[in-house]
């Protein structure tokens, strides 16, 4: 009989799901994919994590009794300007429509695609979007590196480039002096106790051109593209951002 604690792939053969599953083997967890969302009652109580997109995470959640921790919906725009280094705005999608020369994003979902609009109208699909829908709209910059990391208890885990000089570049390693100045940031921000943090957490920080390091965002774990980090402390993130309600 298995006794590796599961952790519940989406059927989606994601190249982060790939790299999941590969780091799992040898551990104490083993992954599993069923050919749908549902997860089969016999496997359910011994699901400890759940790794994939947004839906299908949130399904999966609730058969297997799993609360997936994750930031507020306006937890961004909480954080002070000292750490995102630009105004961040958040509210319903209806309430923003003279927003001009902005980076808009839905809060949840891809209810559209992210991006810098001259005006609301820009938008794809404008006229059919809801109303209603979550948004944030901040401040137009230029990141020139951006930088994913995993964070358990306010404590860096592992983490990984994914842009470098404007570019798409994955790797962990950056300069020495960016990295020095990427983890005095990080630290910082990260042992603010004004600031709340969910147990596990993906931050994403970057530098901006002729600012400084700055706070992107953060993201659910169980959803978060890998990068070049290393997968076995990914995994252990995930697990620690499901936490199983008895």
């Amino acid at each position: 009989m298995n006794t590796k604690k599961i952790i519940i792939l989406s059927p989606n053969f994601s190249e982060d799901s790939k790299i999941i599953s590969q780091a799992a083997i040898d551990s104490e967890f083993t992954t599993i994919r069923f050919g749908g969302w549902n997860v089969p009652t016999e496997y359910q109580k011994d699901v400890v994590a759940v790794y994939g997109e947004d839906l299908f995470t949130t399904i999966v959640a609730e058969q297997c009794s799993l609360k997936l921790l994750k930031p507020a919906d306006d937890w961004l725009a909480s954080v002070p300007t000292k750490y995102t280094l630009r105004n961040i705005q958040y509210d319903r999608f209806g309430n923003i429509q003279n927003v001009q020369n902005k980076f808009i994003k839905p809060v949840d979902f891809k209810f559209f695609p992210a991006g810098v609009y001259t005006s609301v109208e820009e938008i794809q699909g404008y006229s059919t979007i809801d109303a209603t829908i979550e948004v944030f709209v901040s401040d137009v910059v230029s990141w020139a590196i951006e930088v994913r990391c995993f964070i358990i208890d306010r404590q860096l885990q592992t983490w990984s480039t994914y842009i470098y000089n404007g570019e798409i570049e994955l790797k962990n390693t950056i300069l020495e002096n960016e990295e020095t100045e990427m983890l005095s940031f990080l630290n910082e921000f990260l042992t603010d106790k004004t600031i709340d943090l969910p147990k596990a957490v993906v931050i994403d920080v970057g530098y901006i051109s002729d600012k400084g390091w700055a706070l992107i965002e953060a993201n659910p774990v169980w959803s978060s593209g890998v990068y070049a980090c290393n997968p076995k402390k990914v995994i252990d993130t995930i697990v620690k951002s499901c936490e199983k309600v008895i």
